[in-house]
């Protein structure tokens, strides 16, 4: 009888941990839109304010002679950027346009988006991009694909770009989709890797990576 037991018990386990890793696979390429409201009515929790300190890129205490934006909800978000580390020591920051950060004497033209990691105990800058985080992918590893729409003035379009983590780094891939400048929409399979190389150039040219 104990055997018995034992065996439909080693039957039970295998069989959720079959439905656990069909989910998992099942969420694998899963994209997830974003949409990064910059609202006032928030208050920074404690570690937001606690990573801005740090960064050092804005105001909490706002000045009459200071053109520093606020610490706020209204010009800065923190997201998630690895599963398996607290947001202390791996984040994103979404920046909203218009913003004047420390150091700069003028307004950010567009959103930025910057990935910190920590290393050594001080955060370092891992990637830039003008641009603004709309979506991200599931992947089998610690840190989603995101995908970011950048816009080109001189090109009159914006490019929906991919985006996969590779080498403790976020790193082009291919623009899924264009909308202005001859692009109506995603870019079709066939055409992909030619016109990825475009963009990615577009974007290298218009100093959109940093």
């Amino acid at each position: 009888m104990r055997t018995i037991s034992i065996l439909l018990l080693s039957i039970l386990l295998f069989s959720c941990e079959e439905q656990i890793e069909k989910k998992k696979q099942s969420t694998i390429g899963q994209i997830s839109a974003i949409e990064t409201l910059f609202n006032s009515e928030h208050k920074l929790s404690v570690v937001d304010s606690m990573l801005l300190r740090e960064l050092d890129v804005c105001n909490f205490y706002q000045s009459d002679t200071s053109i520093v934006s606020p610490c706020s909800y209204r010009n800065y978000k923190v997201l998630e950027l690895n599963k398996t580390k607290a947001v202390p020591e791996a984040f994103l920051l979404q920046v909203k346009a218009l913003t004047v950060m420390k150091g700069q004497k003028v307004a950010l033209p567009m959103r930025h988006l910057i990935a910190f990691e920590r290393e050594g105990g001080k955060l370092v800058k891992v990637n830039g991009f003008r641009g603004n985080l709309i979506g991200t992918r599931s992947n089998e590893g610690n840190v989603d694909d995101i995908i970011i729409r950048f816009f080109i003035p001189d090109e009159e379009a914006h490019f929906n770009c991919l985006f996969l983590w590779k080498e403790n780094r976020f790193r082009f891939e291919s623009v899924e989709a264009i909308y202005g400048g001859g692009g109506n929409g995603p870019v079709k399979a066939n055409a992909k890797e030619s016109i990825s190389k475009d963009v990615y150039q577009i974007l290298i040219s218009n100093g959109m990576l940093f």
